[in-house]
Order: structure tokens, then sequence, then C-alpha cells
């Protein structure tokens, strides 16, 4: 069996932008319940040098609609834009990566294969294909900032599981 970039990145950057919005809701539904302040949980941290949870989801959307919007333009630079600062922007991120990879077909994917594509960061200017870029550098920060998001939650008592974080799996439909 051959497997497509796009099989291979796109259906798993939908099923994990999905778990991190029912992540958001969870945090937002706590907020609500409990009467915690959003900045709270939106400005939290693992620790005092990281970044916060609302960064952790706008880098979500970074590195799945963002990597492939650079991978369209041959270039993938860091936004330095600040992350929202509400419930309502978190959720725009995530609707936006949704809808946007909503959009990409096979065929483009299938067109990006040996493209050139670079990071660029300051002094920083690291060569890659397209492919090369998606699997090793976009997927492996876009799964670490999901799983940072989670663990903020996780580490303020959320009662929240692996499933939360898996979200809802692409299973063999019966035939």
């Amino acid at each position: 069996m051959t497997i497509s970039l796009y099989d291979a990145v796109i259906p798993s950057q939908l099923q994990i932008i999905a778990a991190v919005r029912g992540l958001v809701d969870k945090a937002k539904t706590h907020c609500d319940e409990t009467g915690t302040a959003a900045e709270e949980i939106i400005g939290a941290r693992l620790i005092e040098d990281m970044q916060p949870f609302s960064y952790q989801v706008k880098c979500c959307r970074e590195h799945s609609l963002g990597a492939i919007e650079a991978v369209r333009e041959g270039v993938f630079t860091p936004s330095l834009v600040a992350p929202p600062d509400s419930w309502e922007g978190l959720y725009e991120k995530l609707d936006e990566a949704k809808a946007g990879l909503e959009k990409v077909d096979e065929a483009e994917m299938a067109g990006f294969v040996g493209q050139p594509m670079e990071f660029r960061f300051k002094e920083t200017v690291m060569p890659f294909t397209a492919e090369n870029f998606l699997f090793s550098f976009a997927q492996p920060n876009f799964y670490f900032h999901a799983t940072t998001a989670y663990d903020l939650l996780r580490e303020r008592g959320f009662k929240i599981g692996k499933m939360d974080f898996v979200g809802v799996p692409r299973m063999k439909r019966p035939a």
C-alpha cells in the first residue's frame, strides 16, 4: 500500500486540531463553572520560561495550516504575532486551521513532493524539500504544541485523559 503525502499529514492534523478545540472547550467550561479567570488558563505556563497555553494553541495552527501555506510559498518564518488572549481568539485560530486544511486536496499535496522549502528565522536558514519540512519540522512542532496544551490542563488538575488528546480516530468503516 502506498500512502500519499496528503494521507500522512492532513487527516491527522484535522483530528488533532479538533481534539485541541475540545481541550479549549473544557478549559472554557472549567473557567465558567469554577469562576476561574480566563486569563489564568489562557496565560498558564508549565514553567516560567515556557510559552503559555494560548501560544501552544496558536502554534497548532501555525504548524498545520501555516506549514501548508509556507510550502505553497517555499518559505516558513515563525509568526511573531502575539497569541490570542481570549477564548474567541483561540477558537478562531483552530477554526481557521480546520477550514484551511479541509480545502487542501491530494493533488496539491502530491505536487509539493520534491519542491524546495526553507525555514528562515533571523540568521537561521534551513533548506528542506517540502515533504521533509512537513515530516521532520512541521509535524513534530505541531504535536509538541498540541501535547503541551494538553499537559498545561492536566498539570492544573483537569479531568482529561489520552482520548481527549487523541480525539476521534479514523476507524475502519463496516463494508
